[in-house]
């Protein structure tokens, strides 16, 4: 089968960056659920209709078939090994004959449990250097309104609408080489996206519902309480407890904060797959940051990281809008083009595809005029340009919108923007360069912090395309020391 790239207009994004849509065959229906590159430099996509498709250039081929909703793929750089998550187990896909389709579907583990409740995914794939897998799983659809049934109404906590009817739901998890299954980290809702950096890293993205007021960027590690309690069934500790005596507030306490929220309705709704620029700067001015797609905005948006007291919080800003349909996955190839993967199918997307693939890819020549970052200081923020902006324009107050609320943790599904209230810098302080701005607050409070510039414009004249960042605080910065 033959591929074309095709040249899209709708999209909208950063000067410099060019989106390709590539041309699936008619007679493939591709609701992408997972994307890894081949050493070969093949690209293989799995989907939601439980398929393996391998393209290489122009040429499609059907690699594996007949698997439950694939979610996740791991294509070892070495030895060329390929893992898939399926709904009910981790598989090593084998192609024993070398002729180009896997015949041998080898269970890895199948520890976590699964009903025929439709919420009940298993996301992935993730690996560490000591060959350990990590994955994440969804919480089952348990409030009898929405399920229609009351056989899953199980481990629903304060009248939150999902639960636990089957084991490990909202949990992540790691299986080592030797294929043993840990229950790694518990609270999750529906943790859809899961990425590592080349530090080891891993995080993970949460949607929007009960016991998450916004869809959130969380960092997974060992023990973490993300906030979701229904999955505290299967924590040895919870072990015959009632979940419902235990309060809203002894929740709170125990859970950890996300490291960035997205700001629903604004942008995102149900985010995917983060995943980090390290491609030495031919993705533009971005090393890595973090960017992730949404699947109800058909959006691609960018996530600036910084440790302050020891934990990750941060900055987010839109990247491209008008994709064709709903953003779920993303990868980088070795040239440094990001594929992003795409399905629409039971959700409404912006994007009135169906499913999609579509590239993104910097000229290497435009620098894009976009706040680079924000980043927290011990008296307010500091904006970063990605190129030398107007200094007057920079320099007035009356450009700066600046807001802060915050969201509310509760079993209710989502949150408003609570105390939603405006702030007057105190001061605004300008490189000579016109490459930064300190914005002085009158306080900082731990809020999501939303930065509106107006009318500021590159010293070439060229206009802010995303004006718009948003910073998640969580810890107050101690020292201006980093």
């Amino acid at each position: 089968m033959l591929v074309a790239f095709l040249m899209v207009a709708a999209p909208k994004g950063p000067e410099g960056y060019v989106v390709e849509t590539v041309d699936i065959p008619d007679e493939i229906t591709l609701g992408v659920g997972g994307l890894a590159f081949h050493p070969s430099g093949a690209l293989f996509i799995t989907t939601r209709e439980g398929q393996v498709w391998r393209l290489k250039g122009q040429d499609w081929q059907l690699f594996a078939d007949g698997l439950h909703e694939v979610l996740g793929i791991y294509i070892d750089p070495v030895s060329e090994d390929i893992w898939v998550m399926q709904r009910p187990e981790l598989t090593q896909l084998v192609d024993r004959d070398g002729d180009g389709r896997a015949d041998v579907y080898r269970t890895i583990t199948a520890a976590w449990g699964l009903t025929d409740n439709y919420h009940e995914y298993a996301f992935g794939l993730v690996r560490d250097a000591e060959g350990s897998f990590y994955g994440t799983l969804n919480t089952s659809l348990s409030w009898v309104g929405w399920a229609g049934s009351s056989k899953w109404d199980i481990g629903r906590v304060h009248d939150g609408k999902m639960g636990r009817a089957a084991r490990y739901r909202g949990w992540s998890f790691k299986v080592t080489p030797q294929g043993e299954f840990i229950p790694w980290s518990m609270g999750m809702r529906s943790p859809a996206g899961l990425g590592m950096n080349r530090h080891g890293e891993i995080f993970y993205t949460d949607n929007q519902g009960d016991w998450n007021g916004s869809s959130t960027l969380q960092q997974v590690v060992q023990g973490r309480f993300h906030g979701h309690p229904s999955s505290l069934m299967d924590h040895p500790e919870f072990a015959g407890k009632d979940l419902n005596a235990i309060s809203v507030d002894a929740y709170r306490e125990m859970r950890t904060p996300p490291a960035v929220y997205f700001i629903h309705g604004d942008l995102a709704n149900s985010p995917g797959e983060p995943v980090f620029d390290e491609t030495a700067g031919q993705f533009g001015p971005f090393e890595d940051q973090i960017f992730v797609g949404d699947q109800t905005r058909s959006n691609l948006m960018r996530i600036v990281l910084e440790k302050v007291q020891g934990a990750y919080q941060g900055a987010i800003f839109n990247f491209i809008e008008g994709l064709q349909s709903g953003v779920v996955r993303n990868q980088f190839n070795e040239q440094g083009v990001l594929y992003v993967g795409q399905t629409g199918r039971g959700w409404r997307s912006a994007g009135d595809k169906i499913f999609g693939l579509q590239t993104v890819r910097w000229d290497r020549q435009t620098t894009p005029v976009e706040m680079l970052s924000i980043g927290l200081t011990t008296r307010g923020f500091e904006i970063r340009f990605t190129q030398p902006m107007d200094v007057k324009a920079l320099a007035d107050a009356s450009h700066y919108e600046i807001e802060h609320w915050h969201y509310l943790y509760r079993p209710e599904y989502g949150s408003p923007k609570a105390d939603r209230t405006k702030v007057v810098p105190e001061r605004i302080e300008v490189t000579h360069d016109g490459m930064r701005v300190h914005c002085q607050m009158p306080q900082l409070e731990g809020k999501v912090y939303q930065f509106r510039l107006n009318g500021m414009q590159s010293r070439s004249g060229r206009p802010l395309t995303n004006p718009i960042g948003w910073y998640t605080l969580n810890k107050r910065r101690l020292s201006d020391l980093r």
